[in-house]
């Protein structure tokens, strides 16, 4: 299928779906109170957290690579990840520990009228995922198609977490490390950063809507590295639509679990389709 062919169609799809969703009602939802009591320094701790766990522990592997405990770079780079990520998910679990129980249940599940289950969360979330893929990929490929129109680039470099995974490939322990890291990992970090920190403290003083924005800008460029070169804007594009449903999910289940359960479904899908069809991530 030619690339014109395949934002053809992933935009009739991502169409399809979105009217669809919004036929089941999928975009309305109810604008009760959400108070919860989160504050700046809440927000900059748990960012300082996320940056000083990756930054002790780059140090830490440098200390170990220079002991020759790791014989390659795919070794060193698989157990650097994997720990780094173990440690800022320790780091936010005992920051949530200490926050009063108002401030980490409120972060978590806010109060509704019609309580609703973790199976309807996921339930939501993989119906989100239907909606929210076709969509990123449809974005994603328009802008590749516009830097080719444009810039004359043929081919953009591959997100660093994509490329790093592609370098596990035949590694089978580091292949899983490098999985479960962005399957599980990331979705429970960042879900509980952004959405869970950051959206809660912004939504205090602008509202949901603005939240839900400002904090998918966040979200999208905070994945920004100078080694994608102008692959950063198909990968910033498309993740900051991704946001946006990750956003949208949590102010309308209420819950942590549903922007959880879609930002792994959509990292799962996306590993699945680079490992067996060698397929665009649309950001990972």
């Amino acid at each position: 299928m030619s690339e014109a062919a395949a934002i053809i169609v992933f935009g009739l799809l991502s169409g399809l779906m979105v009217w669809v969703a919004w036929r089941r009602g999928f975009f309305v939802f109810d604008h009760q109170p959400w108070e919860v009591p989160v504050r700046f320094a809440h927000v900059a701790v748990a960012f300082a957290i996320y940056f000083a766990s990756t930054f002790l522990s780059s140090y830490f592997f440098l200390f170990l690579q220079n002991k020759g405990i790791f014989k390659s770079t795919i070794s060193l780079a698989s157990w650097f990840n994997f720990s780094a990520s173990s440690f800022v998910l320790i780091g936010f679990i005992i920051l949530l520990l200490i926050l009063p129980k108002k401030i980490r249940s409120g972060i978590w599940r806010r109060p509704t009228n019609a309580p609703k289950t973790v199976f309807q969360d996921i339930w939501v979330a993989l119906f989100a995922w239907a909606v929210a893929f076709p969509l990123v990929l449809f974005l994603s490929q328009l802008l590749e198609l516009f830097l080719s129109f444009f810039f004359n680039i043929e081919q953009l470099p591959d997100q660093v977490a994509v490329k790093f995974l592609k370098m596990t490939f035949e590694h089978p322990l580091y292949f899983i490390l490098s999985v479960f890291s962005i399957v599980v990992l990331a979705p429970l970090i960042e879900e509980t950063l952004f959405r869970g920190f950051l959206q809660t403290f912004i939504r205090q003083h602008l509202g949901s809507k603005q939240a839900i924005w400002i904090t998918s800008a966040c979200f999208s460029f905070f994945h920004y590295s100078s080694e994608q070169g102008m692959g950063n804007i198909p990968i910033i594009g498309s993740l900051f639509v991704l946001a946006l449903f990750l956003g949208y999910l949590y102010e309308r289940q209420r819950t942590l679990m549903a922007p959880m359960a879609l930002h792994a479904s959509f990292n799962a899908i996306s590993v699945m389709n680079i490992y067996f069809l060698g397929g665009y991530a649309g950001g990972i």
